[in-house]
Formats: C-alpha cells, sequence, structure tokens
C-alpha cells in the first residue's frame, strides 16, 4: 500500500472513501449502459437523448448550488440526502409501468447520482496531500472504472428481454452498504470553510484561472465522448449492428479494461514528472482517432469492435486521470465552488450531445454521429496546448 500512497497521513480516512467509491460505482455503472436501451422501450432514440439532456440540466443546477448547500449543512448530511433519494428513484425504475413516470424517475436519478462522486471529492479533497494527488487521483479513477468493466458483462447474463428491473434492484441494493459505511464513519466529518462567493463571482474567478479553465474544458470534452459512448454506442450495436446483450455485455468490458490497467501508474509517472501536458495530447489523438474509424466498419464482429473501442478507452483513460491530476494539483480543499464547476463537465455534455446527435441523424446515419465526436476531441490537443505544465 506504501508504494502506492507513500506516506500520507490520513491513509484510513482515504481507505474508506475508497471503499465507498467502489460501492458507489458499482451501484452507478450496473445501470449506466442500460438505461438508454431501458428508455428506448417507451421513447424515440431521439427523445432518449433529449431525457439526459433534461436530466443533465436539473444536475447542473445541484451543482451550482453544491457549494451553498454544503456551507449550510456539511457535506455528509449532503451526501445522506443525496444517497436517499437516489435509492428511492432506483426502486421506482425497477418497478413502474408508465413512461411518464419512467422519464421523470430516470431525470432524477440523472441529476442526482453523479452529485454524490462530488461529495466523495469533497471528502478526498479534505485529507490528499497534493504531492501525491497524481497517485491518489489515479487510484481513484481506477477504483471507479473497476465496476463498468464488470457490470456491463454481469448485465448482460442477467437481462434476459426486457427485464430491466432485475439490474436496477441490483443497482438500489449497493446504495444501502454505501450509505451505511458513511453514516458509520463520516458523521463527525470536519467540513473546510468553504468560499463564500456568489455563482457570478465565482464563474469569473473560475473562467480567469486560464489553466484551470483549459483543463475543464479538456474534461468536457472527455465526458461529452462518455456521453455519445453511453447513449449511442449501445443503441448502434444492438438497434443497427444486430448485437444480443450478451455480446454488448462483452464488448462493452473489454472496451473499460484501460482505465484498470493505466490510470495508477500515468498517476505514478506525472507526480515523478509532471507530464499531464503531453499525456493529454496523446490521450485525444487516440480517441479522436478510433471514434472516426466508427462508421467504416460494417463487420459484426466481437472482436473488431471491443478492440476498436479498447483503444478509445486507451485515450479516455489517459486524459482522465491527466486532467482529474492537474486539476487537483491546483486547487485547495476550500474550492468547493471550483470542484462544481469541474464536475458540471460530467453533465454539461448532456446538454449538447443529444441535439448534435439529432441534427446528425436528420441528414445522415447514426454511424456518422461517431465520426463528428471524433472530430470533436481534436479541440482537446488545442486546449491542452494552452495550459502551463505542473512542474
Amino acid at each position: 500500500m506504501d508504494r502506492i500512497f507513500g506516506k500520507l497521513k490520513n491513509l484510513q480516512a482515504l481507505m474508506l472513501i475508497f471503499v465507498s467509491l467502489l460501492i458507489l460505482s458499482f451501484h452507478y455503472f450496473f445501470v449506466y449502459f442500460i438505461n438508454s436501451t431501458y428508455l428506448s422501450e417507451y421513447f424515440s432514440e431521439k427523445t432518449v437523448g433529449y431525457l439526459f439532456t433534461i436530466g443533465a440540466l436539473i444536475n447542473i443546477i445541484v451543482y451550482i448550488y453544491a457549494p451553498k448547500i454544503l456551507r449550510r449543512y456539511g457535506n455528509y448530511k449532503l451526501t445522506m440526502t443525496l444517497a436517499f433519494i437516489e435509492l428511492v428513484s432506483l426502486v421506482g425504475l425497477a418497478f413502474i409501468t408508465s413512461p411518464i413516470a419512467a422519464a421523470l424517475l430516470f431525470i432524477l436519478h440523472q441529476a442526482v447520482g453523479p452529485t454524490l462522486f462530488y461529495c466523495l471529492d469533497i471528502f478526498i479533497e479534505r485529507y490528499a496531500e497534493n504531492k501525491e494527488m497524481g497517485s491518489i487521483r489515479g487510484t481513484y479513477l481506477t477504483l471507479h472504472n473497476i465496476p463498468p468493466i464488470l457490470t456491463p458483462f454481469i448485465t448482460g447474463l442477467i437481462l434476459s428481454g426486457s427485464e430491466y428491473w432485475k439490474v436496477y434492484i441490483i443497482a438500489a441494493f449497493f446504495m444501502i452498504p454505501f450509505m451505511i459505511l458513511v453514516l458509520s464513519n463520516f458523521r463527525s466529518f470536519v467540513d473546510q470553510k468553504y468560499e463564500d462567493r456568489s455563482i457570478k463571482e465565482a464563474a469569473l474567478n473560475f473562467y480567469k484561472n486560464k489553466n484551470i479553465f483549459d483543463v475543464f474544458l479538456d474534461q468536457f470534452l472527455l465526458h461529452m465522448f462518455y456521453g455519445f459512448t453511453v447513449v449511442y454506442i449501445p443503441l448502434y450495436l444492438v438497434n443497427h449492428m444486430g448485437f444480443a446483450w450478451s455480446e454488448v455485455g462483452i464488448i462493452l468490458s473489454v472496451m473499460l479494461l484501460p482505465f484498470l490497467l493505466f490510470q495508477i501508474p500515468i498517476g505514478r509517472m506525472e507526480d515523478k514528472y509532471h507530464d499531464e501536458k503531453f499525456i493529454l495530447i496523446v490521450g485525444f489523438i487516440i480517441m479522436a482517432g478510433s471514434f472516426m474509424l466508427i462508421p467504416f466498419i460494417q463487420d459484426s464482429s466481437i472482436v473488431l469492435w471491443a478492440a476498436l473501442l479498447f483503444t478509445s478507452r486507451i485515450g479516455a483513460s489517459f486524459v482522465e486521470v491527466s486532467s482529474e491530476s492537474y486539476f487537483f494539483k491546483h486547487i485547495s480543499p476550500s474550492n468547493a465552488g471550483y470542484i462544481s464547476f469541474f464536475r458540471m463537465t460530467r453533465a454539461l455534455p448532456y446538454l449538447i450531445t443529444p441535439f448534435i446527435a439529432g441534427i446528425t441523424m436528420v441528414f445522415l446515419d447514426i454511424k456518422y454521429v461517431f465520426f463528428i465526436a471524433g472530430a470533436l476531441m481534436l479541440l482537446g490537443v488545442r486546449y491542452t496546448m494552452q495550459i502551463t505544465g505542473s512542474r
């Protein structure tokens, strides 16, 4: 353990956060890739994208007011409240049959679920040491990405026909140990004194910090990439390429392996050499190239699709750990507003990607959505070139 973290004073607290993260990630990723196909039982593919947009918009509002809520109630109460709401929304999705109810509960899940990871960011920023931030974020992201490697394969085995309720119940079940762990260990959590700034002032200061803002744009592009993937890759593979969900589960599990293989070593390397900028550029080039190839692949081969999407995630894993490492090295625990804006990148793309995809599908086949997504990733090279290295 010392080889991973070095001499961390708060190792026990960090380990509890990491265990909480692992449980929360299993909960979140059991439904992450099936949400779009579940909703397509009730709605058209375009409407599914717009439901993601509405959920993301509400999630952004939650992020905007999160620092104010933290100042008043603290991170422990915020975490427990959101966890309870999330539990209710997933149990509801498991048993309702009304399209309107399904849409409303999904929007609630989409708005609340990602914010729980923001709460863990607040916990971890309280205990982490800056000089070990690359290793910490690398380990954090590796643990965060173990469940999405396993859950698509398990989901493929569980799903029989349209029995999505089974998966939502499993996801809801994971919220129970998460809530127990937080209740048992973080009830006495001492919050930092969070900056008391207006939303306008916080946003302006965030924008003026050019390095932070440019790495924010990198994260925005990364999550735009994820947005295109989570909504349209399952739809494309199932509805257009003819794969069964058992096959899609295998493809998605292989696709996500780079997050397990690369993020800890990359994080350690960046602590030593401070080369986040170079890794970011390489990552964006890999992401762009792999997605721009998708329209030209007509073969329904599990091996071919798994290899292509695996390659795309090599680039994404580089960008994810490098942008996280750079960002958290350049802020302090009191910057809850900065963390809120940074975590908005998980929601902001869903305001845009459905419209990009929708317009594309008016004129072109859905496969060209991925070509456009890949081309957009090249913007990440430009923004990365503008940041100052961490040395």
